[in-house]
């Protein structure tokens, strides 16, 4: 039962998988620190539907507004579409949520891909805390866009400075122009991103959803020239499930397939929450792995039955897995990911090397972290015209490569793996960082409510 003196937050994740994954994170973790917390978790209708039914603690709702458009299809189809149809649509649902709500919040806690949240919390003067869902680089490099302006870094020209180094932003390891956000290749799409720093720079809080540990500088450098706190709150409780060695139910076939698979000989492919490449170099992708022999296991949302039909008996393909179940177990020696920022986390957790294939936004630095600054992964592909795709002969010899474990570049990868592991031991051991963060987030949250 809650009263007027419970302490009432609402979280408003961006409508899309790797938005309401971090943020659910977040509430669980900070709900297990104070029961006396009670979270509004605001859903559209879609995704209520989707995750509705998901166990979670007592002192998290849901609550839902309309969809902002018809169908998941239009998301998977035109993403940007789907971005501008959010900022456009959703504010109004929410401020109407707002105005029904019988406990007044002591604070938003908002997606920065939300940038109207701000004003929002502006206008009722409610304090917001803005979740940043990608890396800090990505962050730094939109906050420090001037600076690249100002040494001709852009516009971006591939062809002209695609090689360059950017090597003057704070806190970052250089960095080619050629691996900054895609977005940025079109000065069009500059501004809206552009947007979503400013807007969360006004928030009293910024959580970042990574691990401080394997961001240090970076995170140390926004926090000099920054005046509100920054709250590093990675993915917890993957962690803590990992540790626990908490493996999903195992009646799912996927899994009975795996058990019966060698130890590492598994390459594990998931290249997004929707469709995001074209049917030809899925195709493409399908016909390589068979010829190369590799042993695979393939999240493809949409047509499974088709790709499945490529297959010998080496590879199975299922339209969804429990991603961190798989990632953990004893028979995936790889990860072929299009760098979507949750997906790496888990992979680093579980300790598996990742190919890289970004296709979208920030998956583009993300692979330049994972194959330079981390040094856990390789290529799969550089360019992103189709007629420069990587084809099946090229991805057949790559994973083959990739794949053996006697040889010496692969032995290194390993390696690597396992010292980018114990950083996340060191991050969220008693005392590390990710407790303190927690811990000081919580504190916040309650001092608002008493204030």
């Amino acid at each position: 039962m809650y009263t007027v003196d419970t302490c009432h937050v609402v979280a408003v994740p961006y409508p899309g998988r790797g938005h309401i994954n971090p943020m659910m994170n977040i509430c669980e973790l900070v709900s297990g620190k104070s029961s006396s917390i009670l979270f509004t978790f605001v859903l559209t209708e879609e995704w209520l539907g989707l995750i509705g039914s998901d166990n979670k603690p007592a002192n998290i709702r849901f609550v839902t507004i309309p969809n902002v458009v018809p169908s998941e299809k239009v998301r998977g189809s035109d993403p940007r579409g789907f971005a501008l149809a959010v900022w456009d649509k959703m504010e109004e649902p929410i401020e109407q949520l707002l105005d029904k709500l019988q406990l007044s919040p002591a604070l938003i806690i908002s997606d920065a891909f939300l940038p109207w949240a701000a004003d929002v919390a502006a206008r009722r003067n409610i304090p917001l805390a803005s979740l940043w869902p990608m890396s800090a680089l990505v962050f730094s490099v939109l906050h420090y866009f001037d600076l690249i302006v100002q040494h001709g870094h852009f516009p971006i020209n591939l062809p002209v400075n695609g090689k360059d180094l950017i090597d003057y932003i704070p806190g970052l390891s250089p960095i080619r122009v050629a691996d900054l956000p895609l977005a940025m290749r079109s000065p069009e799409k500059v501004p809206s991103f552009l947007k979503l720093i400013t807007q969360a720079l006004k928030a009293q809080y910024l959580i970042m959803s990574s691990i401080y540990e394997l961001e240090t500088q970076v995170i140390d450098a926004l926090n000099a020239i920054i005046s509100s706190p920054i709250f590093t709150l990675g993915p917890a409780i993957s962690y803590f499930k990992m540790k626990k060695n908490v493996q999903c139910i195992n009646d799912f076939d996927y899994l009975k397939w795996l058990n019966n698979q060698p130890p590492n000989s598994v390459l594990y492919i998931a290249l997004g929450s929707y469709l995001s490449i074209s049917s030809f170099l899925m195709d493409e992708i399908i016909a390589g792995l068979c010829g190369g022999g590799t042993r695979f296991l393939w999240v493809a949302r949409g047509e499974t039955s088709r790709k499945q039909d490529f297959c010998e008996e080496k590879g199975l393909v299922v339209p969804w897995c429990d991603q961190l179940s798989v990632l953990c177990h004893p028979s995936i020696g790889g990860f072929l990911s299009h760098c979507g920022w949750n997906s790496i986390k888990e992979a680093i957790l579980s300790g598996v090397p990742i190919l890289t294939f970004p296709i979208l936004l920030d998956q583009v630095p993300n692979a330049k972290m994972i194959v330079e600054d981390w040094q856990i992964g390789w290529k799969a592909k550089t360019l992103f015209k189709e007629e420069n795709m990587i084809n099946r002969d090229e991805i057949a010899q790559l994973v083959q490569r990739f794949m053996n474990l006697d040889t010496g570049e692969r032995k290194q990868l390993e390696k690597k793996v396992r010292e980018i592991q114990q950083v996340c031991d060191k991050e969220f051991a008693d005392g590390g960082p990710f407790q303190n963060n927690l811990d000081g987030f919580t504190k916040s949250i309650l001092q608002y409510h008493q204030s």
